[in-house]
């Protein structure tokens, strides 16, 4: 169970872009983990706008974990099992603006990791933490937590303001008050701007059909408090009436996750790529952090 609640140093990032990543076919796994966090993360962590940015690493959605809930659908299509999402967060619009103008650099290399990548926006209002017990805010690997990604579809029919309320207002806010949910983060996604060019080899498209309305960051310190939360009181009245609103919810489990971006400033990993980043932490190398090294590192004179 949680002890302190951290929700509030995530405020600033008012703006979120938020992406599934398929990996491209012909590279392994552990080559796609390690390319992304040395090679592609630190390019994207220079470049102007970003508040926060995390690397989320997951395993596909075999299900078995999450409950079954009558009427919502926990399965995911072999289509549609992605192996990481890309998460930045932003002060401000304009600021989103000003990386999406320098991002182009990044097309060259997605070719080299991902086979698709369909990028989400939410405006103001629209991604906030509502608890988090996590103490460490910018991790660089393995949190000491269970955690899931949790991929939302609104019901046929149903309104995307009643969706919307109903998943901030009925859902989140219920679901965050249980003492067993150590973190949970909700986003509600704009529709998906199908105009954004593809790079080669790499789509950037998704029919209506398939997009996603919603996402949220579900996490517990352990099995017992997961199993825990899912027979309590809270979250019976969370998804009481879920089938109305939603009608798929595809966890995600989280493998890792990486932080090159935080309060606006690069990380260790960010400007020296994740596993550098462990080494220089694990043996305790402070003249690494000193700023004549620090200045050689990014070109600084």
């Amino acid at each position: 169970m949680r002890i302190h609640d951290y929700s509030e140093r995530d405020n600033n990032g008012k703006f979120v872009f938020y992406v599934p990543l398929w990996k491209r076919n012909g590279i392994s796994l552990d080559l796609f983990d390690d390319y992304w966090r040395n090679v592609h993360g630190p390019v994207c962590s220079r470049l102007p706008g970003q508040h926060q940015y995390w690397q989320l690493h997951v395993d596909h959605n075999a299900g078995g974990l999450w409950p079954v809930i009558g009427g919502v659908d926990t399965a995911t299509a072999p289509d549609d099992q992605f192996y990481g999402i890309a998460e930045l967060s932003f002060k401000t619009d304009h600021d989103r603006q000003t990386w999406f103008k320098a991002a182009g650099i990044l097309m060259d290399d997605e070719h080299n990791l991902f086979s698709k990548g369909i990028g989400y926006n939410t405006a103001e209002g629209n991604s906030k933490t509502y608890v988090d017990g996590i103490e460490n805010g910018e991790p660089n690997g393995k949190v000491s937590a269970v955690k899931f990604h949790v991929m939302v579809k609104k019901a046929d029919g149903v309104s995307v303001s009643d969706f919307r309320k109903y998943m901030k207002e009925s859902f989140a806010q219920i679901a965050a008050q249980s003492p067993y949910v150590l973190k949970l983060r909700l986003h509600l996604f704009e529709e998906v701007d199908n105009t954004r060019p593809d790079a080669p080899g790499v789509i950037h498209v998704e029919p209506a059909e398939k997009q996603y309305q919603g996402a949220m960051e579900i996490g517990f310190c352990n099995n017992i408090d997961m199993e825990s939360f899912f027979v309590s009181g809270e979250f019976a009245k969370a998804t009481k009436d879920i089938s109305k609103y939603v009608k798929q919810l595809s966890p995600f489990p989280e493998r890792n996750v990486y932080t090159f971006v935080y309060n606006d400033k690069m990380t260790l990993a960010g400007m020296r790529g994740s596993t550098a980043a462990e080494l220089i932490t694990n043996i305790g190398a402070i003249n690494q952090l000193k700023d004549d090294i620090v200045n050689l590192m990014l070109g600084k004179s």
